[in-house]
């Protein structure tokens, strides 16, 4: 007896013939049956859409909203919520429910004076373990980030400061340092990038990267460190004199 016709969610579109369904409809079934997203997947997004400014914060999220945009039931959506607490990218409101965090002045100064000493570190370690293909790299991020700067373009300024910073963490060869790293950078970028915008804020960072550079390229691992450490401070100074804040 042959077997039944299986259903699907596109009717008439799967067919049995003779028990076997044909290559050319199997192929397309397949291209449109997309595998759910993963716990990890869902977060992801998520975790993208607030990086990316699309999720401010303050914003409201609902597990039924999300599961509907992602086509997921709603318990990854529920982990990947949990999971994002944990980033604190996400927190609980009292009679609200889940919004997209917002900084504190105080947490920002706090989340700063971490990323100093890490930073510092950064610098210090990709130093030691620098390599022409790094080396090279950080250059092209430099001179396109002193283009951008020129040009008032504040987006893409911003895009190859942190290409800059991301080479050095690579070179590091430390992944418990670039996790540490990776989730300070996430939390401070919740606030935007308005320091940027500041006036001759730019253009003192082109000269801040030009020392780190060169201290870099020498090998000076010491003055490396000092000199990014003392580049997160004018951060922490720029936004302690302006309430229109973010960081480069």
């Amino acid at each position: 007896m042959e077997p039944r016709a299986r259903h699907s969610a596109w009717p008439g579109r799967l067919l049995l013939y003779k028990g076997q369904m044909s290559v050319e409809k199997l192929s397309t079934a397949r291209k449109r049956q997309p595998q759910a997203l993963s716990v990890e997947q869902v977060a992801e997004k998520i975790r993208s859409a607030i990086l990316r400014g699309e999720l401010k914060p303050g914003t409201k999220l609902t597990e039924q909203d999300l599961a509907a945009e992602f086509e997921v039931s709603r318990t990854p959506i529920r982990e990947a919520i949990r999971q994002l607490e944990v980033e604190r990218l996400l927190t609980r409101v009292p009679f609200v429910g889940v919004t997209v965090r917002q900084l504190s002045p105080e947490e920002v100064l706090e989340l700063l004076e971490i990323r100093e000493v890490l930073e510092g570190l950064v610098a210090r370690l990709a130093t030691r373990h620098m390599d022409d293909a790094h080396l090279k790299r950080l250059q092209a991020s430099l001179r396109r980030l002193t283009e951008s700067a020129h040009k008032g373009d504040v987006v893409s300024y911003l895009d190859h400061a942190l290409a800059f910073r991301r080479t050095l963490v690579e070179c590091c060869r430390s992944e418990s340092l670039a996790e540490h790293v990776l989730a300070i950078e996430n939390r401070l970028r919740l606030v935007g990038n308005r320091t940027a915008a500041l006036p001759g804020r730019m253009e003192a960072s082109i000269t801040e990267h030009e020392k780190l550079l060169a201290a870099i390229t020498r090998g000076d691992a010491a003055s490396a460190e000092q000199l990014n450490r003392e580049r997160i401070q004018h951060i922490r100074d720029a936004f302690a004199q302006s309430t229109a804040f973010s960081f480069l």
